[in-house]
């Protein structure tokens, strides 16, 4: 079954935006874990991995995906502001992104990047449990 290529885009733009707050959701879950395991205190459980480096590793990872994640809305609101004032400017009412330009780009890469560090960061925090637990 064909699909309107409008169509296509607000699929797109859904998928999009639910990858981006799965990868939020995800990122700020293994935050938390992680401050309970270094919190040390007396209810929270303990990782038997030696060294608490490797959770303040994965703690750096998540704060960069969410970095990269504000990195990429930022890019995207330059890029539609720039888009928005050039089309006012020539009296247009439509304009198309050039997916060239810097802001566009920074846009690609932190979307795919944050992906990236927020899945390194999930698969480090799992396997460091399962060592402990094993």
């Amino acid at each position: 079954m064909k699909k309107p290529l409008e169509e296509l885009y607000e699929d797109l733009n859904f998928a999009t935006d639910r990858i981006s707050s799965q990868v939020r959701t995800l990122t700020f879950g293994v935050l938390a874990l992680v401050w309970l395991f270094l919190s040390g205190n007396k209810d929270a459980p303990i990782l038997k991995i030696g060294s608490r480096e490797p959770l303040v590793v994965i703690a750096g990872l998540c704060i960069a995906t969410l970095l990269l994640d504000a990195a990429q809305y930022w890019g995207m609101y330059r890029s539609a502001r720039k888009l928005l004032r050039d089309a006012e400017a020539a009296r247009e009412t439509e304009a198309e992104y050039d997916e060239r330009t810097p802001m566009r780009i920074l846009q690609q890469v932190c979307f795919w990047a944050k992906q990236l560090l927020a899945a390194i960061a999930a698969l480090w925090l799992i396997a460091l449990i399962f060592v402990s637990v094993a």
